[in-house]
């Protein structure tokens, strides 16, 4: 079983924050250094963290991510938004909250000290984590086409996207060919008799990333109900040619231009040739990391502090 990788890429920083995920719910949070590849490893975490619903403010030097379901009470489930420095899951500041349905929970960093909480309603921190007076909070629900039947429930992701550079187009026959057979649901009557909605279509979204004039990153992604997992899938286009990056699980850009991605539970990018440009199709392993295991870290002091 290999180990589950994403990842998130800093906007003013060459570097990005990666989440190792496994064995089960372990996840092991990692500083990938992109002008060396070299890395700076952090704690482990045993907790249900949603990745997609998390952010790093513009330096990559504070992580906003989301707990669920991580504490039971009689009657009610609490779940915590939190904001730490990686790579390291110690609280800086911590929001408890209930339901983390339609997408809720999590944040974005919209500058370096001005934090959105994804939130309908402001919810008030917890008192023994002060807040600096310098760093800026607000709520508010990120994203309003959530849609859980036609695959798309990543609202906060896909706003990071765009934020990050990535623009939405339509290409809808190549992504009919592309996810035909990985969309098809079996009908539940159970929900087709409650929720008509149920049986409409899975419906991906097609994402780009310029690279350069003449080459793009592509991802399809979309939520499946039936296999409660994610889907990504990821093309080099080069003008009229689209080159499918087989088994690739997680790919963005760095800023040498680089494609950087995942695949079985290591960390790829591509070739630098020796007249500094790009292969992009050529991708290098730089790292595996399916061999690590859990293991007790200790937060260092200055890491327990927002300077």
């Amino acid at each position: 079983m290999h180990a589950r990788i994403f990842f998130i890429k800093a906007r003013e920083a060459n570097k990005a924050i990666i989440f190792r995920h496994g064995p089960t719910k372990w996840i092991r949070m990692i500083i990938w250094n992109l002008d060396d590849d070299s890395f700076e490893t952090g704690q482990w975490i045993s907790k249900k963290v949603q990745v997609r619903r998390s952010d790093i403010s513009p330096s990559g030097n504070y992580l906003i991510y989301l707990i669920d379901n991580d504490d039971y009470l009689p009657n009610r489930t609490i779940s915590r938004t939190i904001i730490s420095r990686p790579p390291y899951w110690t609280a800086l500041a911590a929001w408890e909250h209930d339901s983390t349905l339609f997408g809720t929970g999590g944040g974005l960093f919209d500058n370096e000290n001005n934090v959105v909480l994804n939130f309908y309603n402001p919810v008030d921190p917890l008192p023994n984590l002060p807040i600096p007076a310098s760093v800026n909070i607000a709520a508010a629900k990120v994203g309003n086409d959530y849609n859980v039947w036609k695959g798309q429930i990543n609202t906060l992701l896909d706003h990071r996207l765009q934020r990050e550079g990535w623009t939405e187009i339509a290409d809808d026959e190549f992504v009919a060919a592309e996810t035909f057979r990985i969309t098809q649901r079996t009908p539940d009557p159970f929900w087709a008799e409650r929720q008509p909605a149920s049986l409409e279509p899975i419906v991906p979204k097609l994402w780009k990333k310029a690279i350069t004039n003449s080459t793009s990153l592509l991802k399809i992604s979309f939520y499946h109900s039936e296999h409660r997992k994610n889907f990504d899938l990821f093309y080099i286009a080069k003008k009229y040619k689209k080159t499918k990056l087989e088994g690739i699980k997680w790919a963005d850009t760095d800023d040498n231009k680089r494609i950087i991605a995942t695949k079985e539970g290591r960390l790829y990018a591509s070739k630098v040739l020796g007249d500094g440009s790009v292969d992009y199709a050529n991708l290098e392993l730089v790292l595996d990391l399916n061999s690590q295991e859990p293991k007790r870290i200790l937060t260092p002091e200055n890491m327990k502090r927002w300077d």
